[in-house]
């Protein structure tokens, strides 16, 4: 007895689904990345005015600037982690979130917020904007920034 085109395919065609399958691992399967470490970095800023990160400047002037930046996160339960943010030796806390994509997130710290997607276990992409860094400063305009940082 002859076996159809049909049943030669389904036989065939069935493992190799499966398999495929097994092999590559969906979206959702993925781990909460840890981010607990130091990470480092430099700025690529695009500011108006001065502030308590940008002195020196003056009200509606553009500048472009470049800092070092160093993020220590310290605690992480699950998605969400906390730590420390420093740029031009002024340290604040930062807070933040992992999204459920395992990629991307959130995080906030006094000045403003963030946002960030990793690119491998030891670098993430963050960037970072405000209306000011120092409201009750009439010089201190908004800040926008994207820039790579790398764990050490």
């Amino acid at each position: 007895m002859k076996a159809s085109f049909s049943t030669v395919t389904k036989l065939f065609a069935s493992p190799l689904i499966v398999g495929t399958l097994l092999i590559c691992q969906p979206s959702w399967a993925q781990q909460v990345p840890n981010l607990v470490g130091t990470w480092v970095g430099e700025t690529n800023d695009a500011v108006i005015g001065a502030g308590t990160h940008y002195p020196n400047g003056k009200a509606g002037e553009i500048r472009f600037l470049k800092s070092v930046v160093t993020y220590k996160f310290d605690q992480q339960k699950n998605r969400a982690f906390s730590g420390t943010f420093t740029i031009a030796s002024h340290t604040v806390p930062i807070v933040g979130s992992i999204s459920a994509d395992m990629v991307s997130g959130a995080m906030a710290d006094q000045d403003g917020t963030y946002s960030f997607k990793v690119l491998n276990p030891n670098q993430l992409a963050v960037c970072f904007a405000t209306t000011t860094t120092a409201p009750k400063n009439k010089d201190a305009g908004p800040v926008a920034d994207c820039h790579e940082v790398t764990r050490k």
